[in-house]
């Protein structure tokens, strides 16, 4: 199947569970396990070994939320990533919190921003709070951030989903944005981390 059709598929997937068909849960499922599960695995690609939350628990955790999510508004399956992205970024971040609870520091592990050829060795609430902090100037930009790198969509991609949710942009627009987030970022997060050495 082409990546045209799965798309098509997934998203007239989407439509029948929002319109009650339950027996489209587990075919959704099954459709996305693959590309969520290696999109968890990018995020968690050079994470220190005895870090207790993995790839495989991370999407476990997306999927027993996503009955929940039942009645969205469904549209697409980039829209479906999307909040599945947002979904997931909650989810490690909650993690954080709690390890950094139990045990001072839990949250630290190696984080790489694509393209940006470089791995920073902090925790995943300092990206959230760096993006949060991003987000108050640049929410457009930001978003750009959190579909990009948390939900592993496509500019292409990104662009279809802001344009859904009524954002005027080109894919010039996404591109340049992201060219801008990821640079501010890796400033923001530098700054950081040197000022935890």
């Amino acid at each position: 199947m082409g990546k045209s059709s799965a798309a098509s598929n997934i998203t007239s997937l989407l439509l029948r569970w929002r319109h009650g068909d339950q027996a489209a849960l587990p075919e959704i499922t099954d459709a996305v396990y693959q590309e969520l599960r290696r999109l968890a695995g990018a995020m968690f690609r050079q994470e220190a070994e005895h870090h207790t939350l993995q790839p495989t628990a991370l999407v476990h955790e997306l999927y027993l939320q996503l009955p929940d999510m039942q009645a969205f508004d469904w549209k697409s399956r980039a829209q479906f990533f999307s909040v599945a992205a947002r979904m997931m970024r909650n989810i490690l971040v909650d993690h954080a919190r709690r390890r950094r609870a139990a045990k001072r520091g839990g949250g630290d592990k190696p984080i790489t921003l694509p393209e940006m050829g470089r791995s920073f060795n902090l925790d995943v609430l300092m990206v959230n709070d760096a993006l949060e902090r991003f987000a108050t100037e640049h929410a457009r930009q930001a978003q750009v951030v959190e579909l990009r790198f948390f939900g592993g969509l496509t500019a292409d991609e990104t662009t279809e989903v802001l344009r859904q949710q009524g954002v005027d942009c080109s894919l010039r627009t996404v591109e340049r944005d992201w060219r801008f987030a990821r640079a501010w970022l890796q400033d923001a997060i530098a700054g950081s981390d040197a000022a935890r050495e």
